[in-house]
């Protein structure tokens, strides 16, 4: 995206495109999925969950900042499902746990992120808080509910296929994809973005840096991946 002035129709068509190439993108990375170890598979999903949890506090961040009115109704409304809406065992990064548990993932495996994506992840903190607030609702209120459903649907698709997890597919706890895959995370996509139009509608001139947010989170959540698949998929080009 080039740094000048766009009309909210231009907005959307790049968002779209960049949506577009994202799903691309993960259809290429991802096909390996369908090929890796049972302990790499592993290890892929472990560094995903780190990204629930952050995604929490952030989207807290969001809805404290916002001004009262539509976004901040549905974002919040979006945070309580995350946090299990008061029931601790349904908070998201807990199912997201029953479902490494259900893989084979120990305790002590859960607290081992990848530092690069650890500083990927503070970095969007950091710029969630120092950024006008129509930036974090491009870094989080669309990069985290637009496109983050992307890669993970994608990434639901080849992981389904690899012979590791297909062995085991009755004995797994599907539900985290369940929710994250299925009708209500896409509705959830779309309910966003009427929002986000709205809210551009209102106020047309937090536009620039609602997209300097989401071409941020566009960077981000590719390298996040692309440091996942560095981090795992050697063991298996070395085995072959």
């Amino acid at each position: 995206m080039q740094d000048q002035a766009m009309t909210r129709e231009q907005f959307w068509r790049f968002a779209d495109e960049a949506k577009e190439a994202t799903e691309a993108l993960a259809m290429q990375r991802m096909q390996v999925l369908e090929e890796l170890d049972a302990e790499a598979m592993r290890q892929v999903c472990i560094q995903y969950r780190f990204f629930t949890i952050d995604y929490i506090g952030d989207l807290a961040l969001l809805v404290a900042r916002l001004p009262f009115g539509g976004l901040r109704s549905l974002l919040g409304q979006i945070l309580a499902e995350e946090l299990g809406e008061s029931d601790p065992r349904k908070a998201h990064p807990a199912v997201y746990d029953r479902f490494l548990a259900s893989i084979g993932v120990t305790g002590e495996a859960l607290q081992a992120p990848l530092p690069a994506n650890e500083r990927i992840l503070k970095g969007l903190t950091r710029d969630m808080a120092g950024n006008p607030v129509a930036y974090g609702v491009g870094l989080r209120g669309m990069g985290g509910e637009c496109l983050c459903q992307t890669y993970l649907t994608v990434l639901y698709e080849h992981m389904r296929k690899n012979p590791s997890i297909r062995a085991n597919a009755e004995r797994i706890d599907w539900e985290f994809w369940t929710i994250h895959t299925g009708e209500e995370d896409i509705v959830h996509g779309e309910l966003t973005r009427r929002a986000i139009d709205e809210y551009l509608r209102h106020d047309p001139s937090v536009l620039p840096e609602l997209a300097k947010g989401y071409e941020r989170s566009i960077t981000a959540w590719n390298l996040f991946w692309q440091n996942i698949l560095d981090a795992c998929v050697p063991r298996l080009e070395a085995a072959s």
